[in-house]
């Protein structure tokens, strides 16, 4: 008995339609690249402050974080420092934040050039009902510690 052998058929290319796929993709992309965040920026919040509205969407860089409260406490980097006095310059906090620069400055002569972090900025977050006054006063205490720049946290409606 003779074996037969089938040959074997020759393979055809398979057409494969990505279009779909690619949809998806794209959809997916726009997705992603909307939602991301490259702020260094990380925020614990006081009690008893509520942050004013803003629809800006620029970013912001690490820096010292100035934040008072409705009952006039004000905090630096999440420690208490003190109450705002009723009128005048703050003391306390222009020291604290001079010792902030120092601390920061010192952090730069470890770092290379490009990875330096700015020694003039400093945000500051109010809560929504603030008197401007007040800003103006904090900002002016900010000054005389040796900040020019000056980035106000305020919440985001998207």
């Amino acid at each position: 008995m003779k074996k037969k052998f089938a040959r074997k058929r020759e393979r055809e290319a398979i057409d494969v339609d990505i279009t779909s796929l690619l949809d998806i993709l794209t959809i997916l992309l726009v997705f992603l690249l909307k939602s991301y965040n490259a702020s260094d920026l990380k925020l614990d919040l006081q009690k008893n402050l509520e942050m004013a509205d803003s629809d800006a969407r620029a970013m912001t860089r690490y820096a010292p974080v100035v934040q008072i409260n409705k009952e006039a406490r004000v905090y630096l980097n999440n420690k208490e420092i003190g109450r705002l006095p009723a009128s005048g310059e703050m003391p306390v906090l222009t020291a604290a934040l001079k010792k902030a620069k120092q601390g920061i400055e010192a952090d730069n002569q470890k770092k290379p050039a490009n990875q330096q972090t700015n020694t003039e900025l400093v945000n500051l977050i109010f809560d929504r009902d603030m008197d401007y006054a007040v800003v103006q006063r904090v900002m002016h205490d900010s000054a005389l510690a040796g900040y020019s720049q000056f980035k106000f946290i305020v919440k985001g409606n998207y």
